[in-house]
């Protein structure tokens, strides 16, 4: 099921509309470059619109809507997506196709530097995906598409939007201006977004109240300490041609929040980075397509302690990303890629809990598919290498990842497939090296450099049942993971610390996501669209039990009425209670939050101009989110009225 702005065909009053908000997408993110609705895995996407009317917080935050997505919640600042229960290093977040080359891997309250607010398009692939993008793909892929290097010629002399906005929860704003201009040939581009927020209200108490017996009752009502502020500037250019496009973009990204769990800590973070891109359809045998994707970066940032920096985090990198197109061949087609990064990371500082470490990958993967009509094969094998080295211990690995799948179209409106995999993953620096407090977590946190390759072995199920005014998507999977990589508590008390050390067991994810959408009825000149989704994911290690921070069972049923220029959303996003805990958690309590939206096109002749207003959490419930370190002491926002113009020119 692939969110998609919704419109709907005129048809007589008491009868479904056709599906006339449905396009043909293919996501970019695979090696087959499938259409979406052809997948042999769960896949999301959030269009240009949808992401100009709504993204105004982190990452994970914005995504966290999908189905079968949580956050790590970090404050209104700091948040990456959660695919399945997997985050952290098994997700891997990327622009254009290449990694964010951020720090946002290392630590919770690390924000991802890539605001959604920055995209035109978002692109979720949920499961492995480690063909193409290596082991820390084990979990899923999040691929944001900026469009900062122009892939083709303009249909107009000039070309953009601008989006502009105020919200009531935290007295914030946000601004951004995207211009292309070009010739036949040659496309410039320039895009300046500013994202600012004041301390966060909130529903009741900050704390629980468990934490309110033990240490008070703290904030209330508002959020101390949780002010933002992010900013980013970018310029590029391509040469674009009916064969294809060549170009280059840079980019700077500053950022300054607050910690709310700290009175007065707070991130101070700055990149530079430097993208090229080109892709070009040229004869080459079997082959009809070249493309070549790089990315450069300097990141670093500052924790500020009163104002005094108390640690300081730099990340320095590249990526290259390769990949040959096939033609068809006898109903044959697929790619081969070639792939290799650099990174020296490092934390210094009081919280000085890595070593400086390189780390070195290399890797190459092959994909084939084959239609055969009204079924098909699709299959896959990716070899690489990590190197990692600190000035004191090196180690290096070589995963092979294998997958394959079986997919059947019994009829025009159903596609039913089963997809396997068998990953590894390669430790990383922190899992390997770490050695230090890491407060962000309250955890005097040690590597362990013993660890030993994670081997996935993945098997899902999809069925997707397209019908004129019926859509449904229904996805089951399992997920057995050998030696799976986990912090786990000593009982030891270090530094006024719980010690953790990271150890392996084995462990096993399961899950189900179930979506369906329904036109209901139809007029003249109005429609009544309705939707529901559930994501569900249970994960237990052999010998401790329930993992920690395993979001749980959420529903969101929404309703969309359309008439005349008027665009209207409501919708209850349920999340159950999550009571299955680790020896270290708490339970979470469950939440009901109702959000309501409407977007007005004021101009009948120009569908380009958006009025958008959207009431959330209308009645101030305390929701809290349980893959959320903070989760006991930082809860979600409270009632919160947004208003946004957006202009498409």
């Amino acid at each position: 099921m692939v969110p998609v702005a919704n419109g709907f065909a005129q048809e007589p009053p008491g009868e479904p509309a056709e599906h006339a908000h449905e396009e043909t997408i293919v996501i970019t993110a695979t090696a087959v470059g499938a259409r979406a609705d052809e997948l042999l895995q769960g896949v999301s996407v959030m269009g240009s619109n949808e992401l100009s009317e709504d993204a105004s917080g982190g990452l994970g935050d914005v995504l966290s809507a999908m189905p079968g997505i949580s956050t790590t919640s970090f404050g209104p600042a700091a948040s990456r997506p959660i695919i399945r229960g997997l985050g952290g290093d098994r997700v891997r977040l990327l622009v254009n196709g290449v990694g964010i080359l951020d720090a946002s891997t290392a630590s919770p309250d690390h924000a991802v530097n890539a605001d959604a607010l920055e995209a035109t398009r978002v692109e979720v692939v949920r499961g492995p995906a480690a063909i193409v993008y290596g082991g820390n793909a084990i979990g899923g892929v999040v691929n944001v598409i900026d469009g900062r290097i122009p892939e083709k010629a303009l249909d107009k002399t000039v070309e953009g939007q601008v989006v502009a906005g105020v919200s009531s929860v935290d007295r914030g704003n946000i601004g951004a201006v995207r211009l292309q201009t070009g010739t036949e040939h040659f496309v410039l581009s320039g895009e300046l977004v500013r994202r600012y927020g004041g301390d966060t209200r909130i529903a009741d108490f900050a704390r629980t109240p468990a934490l309110r017996a033990i240490e008070g009752d703290g904030p209330r009502n508002r959020l101390p300490n949780s002010n933002l502020v992010f900013k980013t500037g970018a310029i590029g250019g391509s040469y674009v041609s009916d064969a294809g496009f060549i170009g280059a973009s840079v980019k700077k990204s500053t950022s300054n929040y607050g910690l709310p769990q700290e009175e007065d800590a707070r991130i101070d973070m700055a990149q530079k980075r430097f993208d090229a891109r080109a892709r070009f359809d040229v004869p080459l045998g079997f082959f009809d397509q070249v493309s070549a994707d790089f990315g450069l970066s300097d990141y670093r940032h500052f924790e500020l302690e009163g104002g005094d920096i108390g640690t300081r985090f730099d990340n320095e990198g590249w990526e290259l990303r390769t990949r040959i197109r096939q033609k068809d061949f006898n109903g044959w087609t697929g790619s081969i890629g070639f792939d290799g990064s650099r990174k020296v990371f490092s934390a210094l500082g009081a919280e000085a809990f890595l070593p400086r470490t390189r780390t070195r990958d290399l890797g190459g993967f092959v994909a084939q598919r084959r239609n055969f009509g009204s079924w098909g094969l699709e299959g896959g094998a990716r070899l690489e290498t990590r190197d990692l080295r600190t000035g004191f211990a090196a180690r290096s690995f070589t995963p092979l990842s294998l997958s394959g799948g079986a997919f059947v179209r019994p009829s025009s409106t159903l596609f039913l497939s089963l997809f396997a995999s068998r990953t590894e993953r390669a430790p990383t620096d922190i899992e390997l090296f770490s050695d230090g407090p890491h407060l962000a977590e309250s955890t005097f946190t040690r590597g362990n450099s013993a660890l030993q390759k994670e081997r996935a072995f993945s098997l899902e199920g999809i069925a997707r049942f397209h019908n004129p005014g019926w859509d449904t998507h229904i996805s089951v999977y399992r997920t057995r993971f050998n030696n799976f990589i986990f912090l786990s508590p000593t009982g030891a008390i270090v530094d006024n610390l719980p010690e953790f050390i990271y150890r392996q067991e084995n462990v096993t994810f399961s899950g189900a996501e179930i979506i369906a959408e329904r036109d209901l009825w139809a007029g003249k000149n109005w429609s009544l669209r309705g939707d529901a989704s559930l994501a569900f994911v249970r994960a237990r290690a052999k010998i401790s039990g329930n993992l920690p921070r395993i979001p749980p069972l959420d529903i969101t049923g929404g309703l969309n009425f359309e008439i005349g220029r008027f665009e209207n959303r409501a919708e209850i996003v349920m999340t159950a209670r999550q009571n299955k805990i680790a020896a270290f958690e708490t339970p979470t309590k469950g939440s009901s939050i109702i959000n309501l939206g409407t977007t007005y096109h004021p101009l009948a002749t120009n569908d380009g101009v958006r009025l958008v207003f959207k009431l959330k959490n209308l009645t101030n419930t305390t929701h809290r989110t349980h893959a959320s370190f903070l989760k006991d002491r930082v809860p979600s926002p409270g009632r919160s009225f947004n208003a946004r113009l957006i202009v498409d020119f």
